[in-house]
């Protein structure tokens, strides 16, 4: 495994997937707490990156096992398809990532709570139960829901428990736009990826509904996040300064008339990467204005 193999099959435009969480979920802490634990923090970042690059990994490994990648494959790390790096050596590198995350887990395990522990195990099950197994969810119409779950809800959680011992209301309500646009990019993936996962069987939600009605999912996702920052500022769940999350939104609609073009969609991953990234920043900044 080289540094630049490495690189390629960490798909680091999906790498934006665990930077909002762990920003966001920072930003609750300061601002229930007007403070954090910095290295515990920091600590969760680093598994956060370990195990998004580890089920990278698998997905990699497992796509290739199961037949789906070939050297005209759109998206993919190709490492293993092009002959670049074994697919035994990609399944240790997942495997030896994981254990490091659950190494570093178990401090912070010490340190604050055992639920940590189970956080960390679901979420590591999930990346195998995604990619893996006779049945991998990844080629079911859920795939979109368990990375909603994973990358929005448990991550948050997760980083400010970690961050400062404690889960707000206010996080449970943040995770919910970060974890719509979390699905957005993998709709994005799967709908750029929709001829190909049809013919080798999976059955993705833009395989199920067709094209015309997938892009109608996916706008109604990406929608659904601002919408849920509005409803949730009306209702006094949420600071009125996460309102500058509208700022997002035009870039948010272009990005939508992109993927409803062929030369946008096959650049839907980092298309969606970069929104979901700028709506990310400005929520936690939104979160830590007075």
């Amino acid at each position: 495994m080289t540094w630049k193999a490495f690189w390629r099959v960490s798909r680091p435009p999906t790498l934006a997937a665990t930077v909002v969480p762990m920003l966001v979920g920072g930003a609750l802490a300061w601002r229930a707490f007007h403070h954090l634990v910095w290295w515990a923090w920091l600590d969760i970042v680093c598994i956060g990156f370990l195990m998004q690059i580890g089920a990278n990994m698998l997905n990699e490994y497992f796509d290739y096992i199961h037949g789906l990648d070939s050297p005209e494959s759109l998206g993919i790390g190709g490492i293993i398809v092009s002959g670049e790096v074994a697919p035994r050596t990609v399944w240790a590198w997942a495997l030896g990532l994981y254990v490091t995350a659950l190494g570093l887990g178990l401090l912070l395990v010490i340190f604050r709570t055992p639920w940590l522990l189970l956080m960390g195990l679901l979420a590591i099950t999930s990346g195998f139960l995604y990619a893996g197994g006779p049945f991998p969810v990844s080629a079911t119409p859920f795939g979109e829901f368990m990375v909603f779950m994973i990358m929005g809800p448990l991550e948050i959680t997760a980083t400010e428990l970690a961050a400062v011992g404690h889960i707000t209301p206010m996080a449970w309500i943040s995770s919910i736009p970060v974890g719509f646009l979390v699905a957005a990019i993998l709709l994005g993936n799967n709908l750029r990826d929709r001829v190909k996962d049809g013919e080798h069987g999976r059955r993705t939600i833009p395989v199920v509904l067709g094209h015309e009605r997938a892009f109608i999912v996916i706008s109604g996702v990406v929608l659904a996040a601002f919408a849920t920052i509005l409803l949730s500022v009306g209702l006094r769940r949420l600071p009125t300064a996460t309102l500058v999350v509208l700022l997002a939104l035009p870039l948010a609609l272009k990005t939508l008339r992109s993927l409803n073009r062929q030369e946008g969609l096959k650049r839907a991953v980092p298309l969606m990467g970069r929104l979901h990234i700028l709506m990310g920043l400005l929520l936690a900044l939104g979160l830590i204005l007075p």
